[in-house]
């Protein structure tokens, strides 16, 4: 094994250990002190992998958009019928390497920090537009041009809301049911508008 395998591999390591060290302490409260006693590692090698916290925080939350990058994508893959793209998409955001008790705890943390930040902030936008963008572009194949923006809307407030309510009641959601109800969801939807 090469050093710079060894390097994305510890590189990994203490992202993941940032992320139980912010569902455990919170945002706001963590150290890197914390973080480092998670990782099993010293405050020192967060420092030389990241160059400090904030560079971590902001490669952990790079690493939680090319999770759900990568699922989407996954899932988008044998896709052809518009409205199989569209679940697609939003099942991605519920997929199984994603969603967990922690990610939702993490991510939501992220998004109500990144105003404060902008680095986070442009990765929050940068998301955003892919996931709208990904959306749009099924739904104009799905129904009329007036509803496509309101259902768009309204996917993004439903697959935020699923995650708000996920993190703040702490309960573990089977990622099976959120999906099927998503899909669900994205029926009705599309009935109504097409």
């Amino acid at each position: 094994m090469g050093r710079r395998d060894i390097k994305a591999i510890r590189r990994l390591e203490l992202i993941e250990a940032a992320m139980s060290a912010i569902h455990a302490h919170g945002f706001a409260n963590l150290t890197v002190s914390q973080i480092a006693q998670d990782a099993g590692a010293s405050t020192g090698s967060i420092h030389y992998y990241f160059g400090g916290k904030e560079a971590l925080l902001e490669a952990t939350m790079r690493h939680l958009l090319s999770v759900l990058k990568q699922a989407v994508l996954r899932r988008l893959a044998d896709q052809t019928d518009p409205e199989q793209r569209l679940i697609a998409v939003v099942a991605g955001n519920f997929d199984e390497a994603l969603f967990s008790s922690e990610s939702c705890s993490v991510w939501t943390q992220f998004w109500a920090y990144a105003p404060y930040d902008p680095r986070l902030a442009r990765l929050q936008r940068l998301n955003k537009r892919r996931v709208r963008s990904n959306l749009i572009a099924e739904l104009k194949m799905l129904m009329p041009p007036g509803s496509v923006e309101t259902a768009c809307i309204a996917i993004q407030s439903y697959m935020d809301g699923i995650w708000v309510h996920a993190a703040q009641t702490g309960a573990t959601l089977s990622t099976e049911t959120v999906q099927d109800d998503a899909t669900r969801f994205l029926k009705l939807l599309i009935s109504t508008n097409g």
